[in-house]
């Protein structure tokens, strides 16, 4: 048995939208009986309406939520100790953040157009105002203008890995002490496949802890240079057909599969 994670920014889709290729290649891996998890800092209701039944699960909000056939298999939520202290940092340095829960996102200290903008991005019934009795798995932080963004990267160096949503004025974070590689040693585990038969494909700073628990990593052509730097593989562009060159370079899939 072989497993596959794919992240979904600048690796399986931009701006939403898939690749007709990469659509492609998720259906044969699956018809080929190879387990495929995506693998991403997103929300899970994102990444569910974005990919339905084309993979066999998700692993989300940057390893501490999975999902497998449809059904939460595990999820690690931010203890309360460790989400007041992060609220309190929000509060003194006049952040943002959209905090995710199960099937919602919830806005803290958010102007009216970054709620507009998520309910845009998420839908309207997914993003509501903050409640405190709502389990926590991740959140986004909105740093709203470009000249705080080096301070907040200063504040959190030591506590998160910021992965910045390409100069949007938010980025999501992975915390320290559990991320998307906690999630696939997590799923190793489960399924009891090899870290040999384990493939991570990425683009971004957060894919770095997917590459620790795998022996199969690919960065993406237009991933940023410390993926790079990690990866067994580097393919092309996530818009040039980039996965399923290396599934092809890994023997994985044939020219005439896709």
């Amino acid at each position: 048995m072989k497993i596959f994670f794919f992240d979904i920014d600048g690796t399986l889709a931009v701006n939403k939208h898939i690749p007709q290729n990469n659509i492609n290649v998720l259906k044969k891996l699956k018809e080929k009986g190879y387990l495929t998890f995506i693998c991403s800092g997103r929300a899970p209701f994102y990444a569910k309406n974005l990919f339905g039944n084309l993979v066999s699960g998700y692993i989300c909000c940057n390893g501490r939520y999975i999902i497998y056939n449809q059904q939460k298999l595990h999820g690690e939520k931010l203890t309360k100790k460790d989400l007041n202290y992060y609220l309190q940092i929000f509060e003194k340095e006049n952040l943002g953040a959209l905090l995710v829960s199960d099937d919602i996102s919830m806005c803290y200290h958010l102007t009216e157009k970054e709620i507009e903008d998520s309910k845009k991005e998420y839908g309207q019934c997914h993003i509501i105002p903050y409640q405190d009795d709502k389990p926590i798995y991740t959140f986004d932080i909105f740093y709203h203008h470009i000249d705080k963004r080096e301070r907040m990267m200063d504040i959190f160096k030591n506590t998160l890995i910021i992965n910045d949503h390409h100069g949007m004025g938010h980025c999501d974070c992975s915390t320290i002490e559990y991320d998307k590689g906690h999630a696939i040693s997590y799923l190793l585990n489960y399924f009891q496949i090899s870290k040999d038969n384990a493939y991570a494909f990425g683009d971004g700073y957060n894919d770095q802890a997917m590459f620790r628990e795998v022996n199969h990593c690919i960065a993406m052509g237009n991933a940023v240079n410390e993926l790079k730097e990690k990866a067994t593989y580097i393919t092309d562009s996530v818009d040039n057909n980039g996965i399923a060159k290396a599934l092809i370079f890994e023997n994985i899939l044939t020219k005439e599969d896709i």
